[in-house]
């Protein structure tokens, strides 16, 4: 098994919800990466900008999508607005490891 079926999906999300997890005041889905790639960097003694990749990103926001709203009601029964995981998020363990790319070359 290589490839995809193995690959974690190449998407990141930020949000902001209230503390009880009961509303979403908005909601970002992104390929973005923090990486120097991803942002650019100045080259040739900062005369032009060079950029290795593009990423997108669609940033979700109650009152655009329904002016009399300021938040998504995350309630059970019936949730303005589905996020791709449970809530409230599970906190690390310490025994927990990250991720890293180098143990799949290593199997």
């Amino acid at each position: 098994m290589w490839g995809r079926t193995r690959a974690s999906p190449h998407i990141k999300t930020f949000a902001r919800y209230s503390n009880d997890y009961k509303k979403l005041y908005w909601f970002l889905l992104t390929s973005a990466n923090l990486s120097k790639a991803a942002w650019g960097s100045f080259e040739k003694n900062e005369t032009q900008y060079h950029i290795l990749s593009y990423e997108i990103g669609v940033l979700f926001i109650p009152s655009i999508m329904n002016e009399e709203k300021y938040f998504f009601e995350l309630n059970e029964s019936e949730p303005d607005f589905l996020v791709p995981y449970d809530l409230p998020p599970t906190k690390y363990a310490d025994k927990d490891k990250p991720w890293l790319v180098d143990y799949l070359l290593n199997i």
